[in-house]
């Protein structure tokens, strides 16, 4: 909603104001009676504070290769969000489960890492099943700041450094899904693209976007182009196009994780540029006009270096006191 994002309180801010105290009860509640109970193995949460996409799966792609490249066996446990699932949770996604099936982002995560992707909206259980069916050593939660039923050891709170916290209320008043405080309780802040006026420390992502290619490895030079996409922050999406220098003729903006429409798809005046998360539902052999735009998160050596600390530390910690086979 537009006026989320406006610097005062609108009119309709102002109306949903007594909603939003429901919700901060609400939240307050749930936060009171979060989960005690730690796993045997590290979990860490990548979430938002505010609605919207804020960079969570990129932020997830950096943090399983930053472990596979020093030898952390990692898992992963999504939601999955717009899933429509043909069996019962908790389950894991392989190679014959569809986008569908599972969710977008699960499969986007399970095929492009090759790692261990459990779904179920009970994040508790779905960490259960990964400890009962594989040796890892650390365990990520795609979402899930909010899900106090799951304990938590590590929390990275992912924002947009464009819109910030916009007019600063919960939702539906504002994006805000607690309040602003929670900032102050997490491991780590993560802001995308530019920085915010906070009064706590933050780490800048700084967003690389690669030229898109299609199905036949094929890139795209140049040009004008259409852009469609299913995604929280369709935006920030064609502001990744137009800084690669693509003249943007026609965006087309879907709910996020709708399907882009076949007839959409099939038109082929123009280019069309898609993201991996529009693309991992589709089958792109059959469209050689569409080209993938993928992008990546680059932090700074200390950040890496602290992160990776962080990590090893409760690592050290869970292995000390926790004993048996996984």
């Amino acid at each position: 909603m537009n006026f989320w994002f406006r610097p005062t309180l609108t009119w309709q801010a102002l109306l949903l104001l007594p909603l939003s105290a429901l919700v901060w009860l609400i939240s307050q509640a749930k936060r009171l009676r979060r989960a005690t109970q730690t796993y045997a193995r590290p979990v860490v949460v990548v979430g938002n504070l505010t609605v919207g996409g804020t960079g969570k799966t990129p932020m997830i792609i950096w943090l399983v290769e930053l472990c596979q490249r020093h030898d952390i066996r990692v898992a992963v446990v999504s939601r999955g969000y717009g899933a429509k699932p043909d069996r019962a949770f908790p389950f894991q996604v392989t190679d014959q489960i569809s986008a569908k099936t599972c969710g977008d982002e699960p499969k986007l995560l399970a095929q492009r890492l090759n790692i261990p992707v459990v779904v179920d909206p009970n994040r508790h259980r779905a960490v259960n099943f990964v400890l009962a069916h594989h040796r890892v050593d650390l365990i990520i939660s795609d979402d899930g700041l909010q899900h106090y039923a799951m304990h938590r050891d590590i929390e990275i709170l992912m924002l947009d450094g464009l819109r910030g916290l916009g007019n600063g209320c919960l939702l539906p008043a504002g994006p805000l899904r607690e309040s602003a405080a929670r900032l102050k309780s997490v491991d780590f802040i993560v802001v995308k693209q530019h920085p915010l006026p906070l009064s706590i420390p933050f780490e800048l992502a700084h967003l690389t976007a690669n030229v898109p290619r299609n199905a036949e490895g094929k890139t795209l030079l140049g040009g004008p182009v259409k852009i469609c996409s299913g995604i929280g922050n369709f935006s920030s999406f064609q502001r990744s196009v137009s800084d690669l220098g693509y003249e943007v003729i026609e965006a087309l903006s879907f709910a996020d994780h709708q399907l882009i429409s076949a007839e959409v798809l099939l038109d082929g005046q123009l280019p069309i540029i898609i993201t991996e998360k529009d693309a991992i539902k589709l089958d792109l052999k059959r469209y050689p006009h569409i080209y993938v735009l993928t992008i990546a998160f680059d932090f700074s050596a200390e950040f890496e270096c602290r992160v990776l600390a962080t990590l090893r530390e409760q690592i050290h910690e869970k292995n000390h006191h926790h004993t048996g086979t996984l």
